[in-house]
């Protein structure tokens, strides 16, 4: 918005009156500005709200709050990522599998979502799979790599530090 720390623009785009920082309303349109910054803070404190939740076993309630900030920030990579882990642990893949997707749209080389995929394909590749009837067991021993055991699904985003998501700065 604007880089005097005593001053404060509009967050209007038709607007971008500069304000006094402690400003209520802006003086040109009168836009509430406290209200505006509470708002911008909301989908973090959701966020942050849903990773209580899902350390607290509450995936479901975790979810809700996930599904919450991506609803208000579609381009949230983060909250979509976290979204999908919780779809996953509440046995539902395909919604999983599209939030993942989602992610990779518009960040390609998401480990978070690229992990998730390659758990949902291994899944995939189990199921898909018919038993058979008469083959031999698979060799075992020495020199035998192969790891019969799905990776592991991708963890709860965090960030560094504090483990919660900051609110969205200002412009």
């Amino acid at each position: 918005m604007t880089s005097d720390p005593g001053r404060l623009a509009c967050p209007l785009p038709r607007c971008r009156a500069v304000n006094s920082a402690t400003a209520e309303t802006c003086q040109a349109c009168g836009t509430p500005l406290r209200a505006w910054a509470r708002l911008r803070a909301h989908p973090a404190k959701l966020f942050n709200a849903g990773l209580q939740e899902a350390r607290s076993g509450r995936t479901a309630t975790a979810r809700d709050h996930f599904a919450a900030v991506v609803h208000w920030c579609p381009g949230d990579a983060e909250a979509r990522s976290a979204l999908a882990l919780a779809c996953l642990l509440l046995d539902d893949p395909e919604e999983a599998r599209d939030h993942w997707h989602q992610v990779l749209t518009r960040r390609p080389n998401d480990t978070t979502a690229l992990k998730g995929l390659a758990h949902l394909a291994q899944l995939d590749s189990r199921t898909s799979t018919p038993e058979p009837t008469s083959t031999p067991a698979p060799e075992t021993g020495p020199g035998v790599t192969e790891s019969l055991e799905s990776p592991e699904p991708p963890r709860t985003p965090q960030t560094p530090e504090t483990g919660q998501k900051e609110p969205a700065a200002s412009e």
